[in-house]
Parts: structure tokens; sequence; C-alpha cells
């Protein structure tokens, strides 16, 4: 989702012209690369079952796609699960960009009664999908001063959204005096920061239905078949008149769909003289109304008259009636209507500046990891080697419910420990389905089983005067049980504590699974998931006040542990003072975490001491620590103490209302991971994956 440049297409209404703008830009594109990719992620099904839009470009451009992943989620889907939305949409994303130069994003139609859901779907979208926005303003029917002021107020939401902006196109819009408007019009727009990278004028044949259309639209019957269903409905007339006035309205009408009541059989005599005469135009047809057509000798007349190359149709519908829907009917664009294809192909490439377009998106680079795109990476990489992952606190409905969840998303292979009667029920009372899981009971399990476990904690722990009697006994204990399926490659990893106290949890894991060969101490941190990144804050759960040694211990794990969940690691450990200017103990314990960090580590960028401000505002880098590689954008922060850190992750939790995924354990051999007593089934499914990852990482 990431080496593939890639441009979001949002419109500032419905009817901008978005969806031919993103055709044309599209055949401007695969010019200048080979591989163009398209994707609408949130589409709008017609009878047929597939957006109109996406089904269009995948038979203009041949693409071999599935439909299914062109456009895989409706507005219904936004409004229930976003969770899952996302998930869905993100992994057809990423079917769709592998292989391809650029991925063409178009946003959704603003057509349904909740535009406004709508715009902040298309705006976290193109946030999560890191993709830049370029925005097609409705130009008809609005004044310059309009069309700037329509544009500044999208652009700013999308900016307050996260959104990174690439430009505007401004469509359909044909002032008087088209250079000079232009070049006033994108002097007010790039004052305000909006790139204008084109104005394409209307083009009254791209809006017209052709008469197949019209006749599909209106349910109609072909009394006759003239030259072609394929000609373009370009004006509508209703002809009440005596022939010798409509003759006189229709001599300067090309073009033009003529209605008439069905027994005006004098009206289409003169219509159809005037299609066979030098002095009048050509028409698009005939439309008789109201169910009535001429008798059996004037249909022997028409098909005397089969030269004028003029098609009749008729309709139940009175005039007035048929005059106002033919009226608001618009073209559709076919993928074997060459004609249109090759008009929307020229306006774009003639009016937009599709080369300045390219040259931009190369220059938006971004290593910048959205919450969402952290948690469907975690997801794929968790379901991609299904590990076993432990749970000991089987009998409390939300573990039940987590695991439930864990196995729907094929995350993990689960165990569940505890009494199988008691977990079962709370399944069934909560609606869940727990068929997928292994449910063991440590009071009823195979005694063979539980012996092994016994003699192997026995094994381990008899130093420390443990009898066999004692291990027999801390086997009935589903967390020492957890801990030992782990110990034993029973299981990848375990997760527990939210009915058991932190102290009761880590317990047996320090004792028995241990720290990694080179770590000198067990660490925590914590995913911190705020609106357009996601930081790693450590130790903010474990360790309460780490030496200089230990600090540079926590540095280095947390750096490994953001790299292995998809998170660049800039280091930054933090202190009251940055740089050399304070003095003191506690500044000079992280002066010197930092100094042993980088001598064990040189291939890490790491900071310290630095001041959060510093660490987190290239502003405030620039004028603190401006040569350093860490400053301002750190996404690793390791605080000096617990103390702090607890305060400060607590803190950025509750005040800007982010998700805190953890606090995840690092530093063990194996993974085991502590649940917050009052973590919510969410909270525990992330856990289960991120266990599932470490078990990965552990082998």
């Amino acid at each position: 989702m990431d080496s593939e440049k890639k441009v979001f297409i949002v419109s500032t209404e419905s009817r901008s012209g978005k969806s031919l703008f993103t055709l044309g830009l599209m055949k401007a594109l695969a010019g200048i690369v080979p591989r163009v990719g398209y994707m609408k992620p949130i589409g709008q099904p017609n009878g047929e079952g597939t957006d109109p839009d996406a089904r269009l470009v995948r038979e203009v451009f041949g693409l071999s796609d599935e439909p299914a992943d062109l456009s895989p989620a409706v507005m219904a889907d936004a409004q229930a699960d976003k969770d899952r939305l996302f998930e869905k949409i993100f992994d057809s994303y990423r079917r769709l960009a592998a292989g391809k130069d650029i991925m063409v994003i178009e946003g959704t139609d603003y057509t349904s009664a909740i535009a406004a859901l709508e715009f902040d779907i298309n705006a976290e979208l193109a946030h999560n999908l890191a993709a830049p926005v370029l925005v097609v303003a409705r130009g008809d029917g609005k004044s310059l001063s309009q069309v700037v002021e329509n544009l500044v107020e999208v652009t700013t939401s999308l900016q307050q959204a996260n959104c990174r902006l690439l430009g505007a196109i401004v469509n359909r819009y044909a002032p008087a005096d088209p250079a000079e408007t232009v070049a006033v019009l994108k002097q007010a727009l790039e004052a305000r920061h909006i790139p204008l990278f084109g104005v394409v004028p209307p083009d009254p044949m791209l809006a017209a239905p052709r008469l197949r259309e019209v006749a599909r639209k209106l349910n109609a019957r072909l009394v006759y078949q003239g030259d072609a269903l394929s000609k373009v409905v370009r004006d509508v007339k209703v002809l009440a008149m005596m022939p010798e006035h409509v003759l006189g309205v229709i001599k300067d009408l090309p073009g033009c769909l003529l209605v008439t009541p069905g027994d005006r059989v004098d009206n289409i005599l003169a219509v159809m003289a005037a299609q066979r005469s030098p002095n009048y135009p050509q028409y698009s047809g005939l439309v008789l109304t109201g169910g009535l057509v001429p008798g059996a000798n004037f249909r022997r007349l028409f098909k005397g008259s089969a030269d004028s190359g003029l098609t009749i149709l008729s309709i139940k519908d009175d005039t007035y009636v048929a005059a106002v829907r033919i009226a608001e009917l618009t073209g559709e664009l076919a993928a074997d209507d060459m004609e249109k294809l090759e008009l929307v192909e020229n306006l774009v490439a003639r009016h937009a500046d599709i080369q300045r377009i390219y040259r931009q998106l190369g220059e938006v680079v971004t290593d910048t990891v959205t919450p969402r795109m952290f948690l469907y990476r975690m997801m794929q990489k968790a379901r991609a080697d299904r590990r076993r992952i432990a749970l000991p606190e089987g009998t409390e409905p939300r573990i039940v419910r987590a695991a439930a969840e864990a196995l729907d998303r094929e995350l993990c292979d689960v165990t569940l420990l505890g009494d199988k009667d008691k977990i079962l029920e709370i399944a069934r009372a909560a609606g869940v389905d727990i068929g997928g899981a292994q449910i063991i009971d440590p009071k009823q399990n195979d005694p063979k089983l539980l012996e092994g476990y016994a003699e192997a904690l026995y094994e381990l722990r008899k130093h420390k005067n443990l009898t066999r009697e004692m291990a027999r006994d801390l086997m009935l204990d589903p967390v020492h049980y957890a801990t030992m399926m782990v110990q034993q490659g029973d299981a990848g990893g375990f997760v527990s504590g939210s009915t058991h106290s932190t102290a009761d949890t880590l317990g047996p894991v320090l004792r028995v699974i241990k720290t990694r060969e080179g770590v000198g101490l067990a660490s925590s941190i914590f995913f911190m998931c705020l609106p357009d990144h996601v930081l790693v804050y450590g130790d903010c759960a474990l360790v309460e006040n780490p030496t200089a040694e230990q600090m540079a211990d926590i540095a280095i794990t947390s750096a490994e542990t953001a790299r292995a969940f998809g998170i660049e690691p800039r280091v930054a450990l933090l202190s009251y003072s940055t740089g050399q200017s304070g003095k003191g103990k506690d500044v000079d314990k992280v002066r010197e975490a930092a100094r042993l960090a980088r001598e064990r580590r040189p291939d890490l960028p790491i900071e310290g001491p630095i001041q959060y401000d510093a660490a987190v505002s290239e502003e405030v880098a620039r004028i603190k620590l401006k040569d350093s590689r860490v400053a301002g954008r750190a996404t690793v922060y390791i605080f000096p103490d617990l103390d702090a850190g607890n305060t400060a992750y607590k803190a950025v939790q509750r005040s800007a209302n982010v998700p805190a995924i953890g606090p995840i354990m690092q530093g063990l051999r194996k993974p085991a991971n502590d649940l917050s007593r009052g973590a919510t089934v969410e909270d525990i499914v992330y856990t289960i994956a991120i266990t599932a990852i470490q078990a990965q990482l552990t082998g």
C-alpha cells in the first residue's frame, strides 16, 4: 500500500462531472505510465449489482480486476461497522494496487440523503489510504467568487480532516472570457494555497443522452427504426401547433428530439418531409405520445419513406409528461461510445495539466502510518501465519466475545481456559460462535499433560524451593497453565489481565518464560493511535524507575517493537531539558541512556535528552535541535520513569480521546500480554492480534 503513486478524486457536490474527469485523467495518465489502476471504495450498485462508474472503467480499460474489489463497499457499510469497512477496503486496495504505477481512487457521488456523511467518509478514506486529494469543483451556474468560496470551504474541511491536498480542477465552467477568468481564478486559489490544475469547459454532447437511452428509460415502443438509435438528443421540442408553424419552429433545431401526440398525423408527415428536405436539419427522432399511433395505411406510408432515416417511438405518457421526462434525462457514457470517450479524453488532455499533476504526486512522499493503516496491517500480519493464543480468563464474557471475533477474523487459533460448560453458556448468551476454539479446563484436563507441565515447571523452579506438589497445585491455576502452554510450545503466547492483577498475570511469565538473550529486562509499550499517525510510548506500565542502562535497553527494545509493527523508529529519550541545556542527575541519566543506546545500536536514530515538544513539533525542533534526525519527527517516545510515562499516556488518551493499545510486553523469550481490567472487547482483540504477531517473531 506504499510504493505506488496514488490520487483520491473527490467532488465538491453532486453532478460535478467527477466520474467523467476521472476517466479522462486515467486515459491521460496511461500515456505517461503503463499500469494505471482504479478503485471506487464506496459505490452505488444499480440493478446489475455493481457500481456503474466502476463497471465502465473496467470495460473501457479492459481491467481484469474483480468488480467486488473495484467497488467493495456501499454507504450502508459505512454506517454499520466502520472497522470492518476499512479492513475490507484495504484488502481490496492491496490486491488492486499490486504491480500498478499509479492508483486513481474515486470518491462517492453525493447522491444519497446523507451527503455530509459521504464527505466525512471520503476524507477518512483519503487520509487512511495516504492518497493526496484532487478536488473536482462544479463550475456551471456559478460566478468566479462562488467557485473560489466553494473550493476554499471544501479544501479547508479536507485539511482539517488531516488530508493532503494535491489541488483542484474546476469542471463544466465556461466564462465569457476564458483566458482572463482562468488567470484570475488561478491567482485567487493559489493565494489560498490551492493549486489549480485546470479549468475544463462543458460540452453539451456529454450531457446529452443517445436515442437508445431515451427509448429504454421511457419504456418506449419502436414504431419505426430509422438510420440509428445512437443519435445524440441535443434538445427536445413539443409540437402542438399546426404544421405550418411546426415547420417554422423546427428549421433550426439539429439533433432535436421532437414530441407530438400520436394522433397528430399532420405533424408526423410534416416532420418526415422536413427530415428528407435539404433545407432542414437532421433530427434525432420523433416521439408519439398518449399511446397512440397512426393506422395501418399511414404506417405503410412511413415505410415508403424509409430513406428519411427518422426513428419513431411511441410512449403511453401524455405530451407534457413525456417532454418533462425527456428533458430530465442525462447521457450515460458507455464503454462502446467511442465518440464520447474520445471527447472526454480530449477535454481533459487539453484543459488539465496532467504532467503537473503527475509530477506533484511524485513529490508527495509520506511514511505516516494512520491508526486504521496500522490496525489493518496488524490484522493482515496476524492472519498471514496463524499462531495459537491461550486465554486463561475463559469464563469472562469479554474474553469469550473477543475470542469469537478473533476466530471470525482468522487472526489466530484460540484456546480458552476454564469451566467448559460455563464458557459455552456465556457464548450462547452473547450470541457468538466459538466452535473453532479449543476449550481446556485445567482441573479436568488430561492428567498426563497436566503432570508433564507440572514436572517441567518443577525442573525450572526447583532451585527456588518449588516442590512437585506445589507445581501440580499451580497447574490448576489458568494463568500458570497458560504460561506452561507457551513455555512448552503448545501455544504461541497468552493474554490475561481482564480479571487478574498485573502481578498475577506477569509474575509467572517473569519467573518461567523470562527475557530473551541480550535483553536486560522486560518492559512495555503502548501504541498511541493519534488521529493521523501512531506513536510508541514506553515504558508506561512496568519498569518503575529505570537506570540509564535499563532506559537504553527499553529504548532499543521499543524501537525493535515499533519496526516489527510497521512503524519506522525514530527514538526520543525524554527529559525536562533538550540537548546540553540542562544539568542534574535526572537529565544526566537520560543523557547517559542515549549514549549507551547509540553505542549499542548505531543504526537507530536516537536523540536524548529531548523535551516532548521538540520531539513532536518540527517548528520547535528547528529552534531547539535543528540538525537532529529525530527532533520534530520522533515515533518512539521513551519516558524517564513510570510516573512520567503512565501519566503521559493517560493524559493523551483521555484528553485527545484516542485509543491506546497496550500495555504490550516486550523483551520476553515468548509473548504474554497483560490487559487493563477495564479493557473492552475491541482492546482484547487488538491485544490478541499483537500477541499472535509477537509469537511469529519469537518462533
